[in-house]
């Protein structure tokens, strides 16, 4: 079994549109993305595709638990051979 911690050191990038945090597992950095997009869809917030940088980060924010549940959950059941081959995960509103 993995060990799997995240870091708080989120941040946005504002020209993909997403936020980009950390995931440590066994030692190891691995990057998780989430789309502003996906925020909106699964969080059901109203902002449109110009909504601000602070409110992508305060949704995120509030809602670390359970994003980092879903990263979790994602990079386990991936398995020591497909985590060995990536570099980084992409949390989409299916696996939220």
């Amino acid at each position: 079994m993995s060990t799997i911690s995240f870091d708080e050191k989120e941040q946005y990038e504002e020209k993909l549109e997403r936020i980009l945090f950390h995931a440590d597992v066994d030692g190891r950095q691995l990057r998780c993305l989430i789309a502003r997009k996906t925020l909106e869809e699964h969080f059901s917030i109203l902002g449109g595709p110009h909504m601000k940088i602070a409110g992508c980060m305060d949704i995120f924010a509030r809602h670390r638990k359970n994003i980092h549940a879903s990263a979790r959950r994602i990079i386990v059941e991936m398995g020591a051979s497909d985590l060995e081959r990536t570099s980084e995960i992409v949390l989409s509103p299916s696996f939220l």
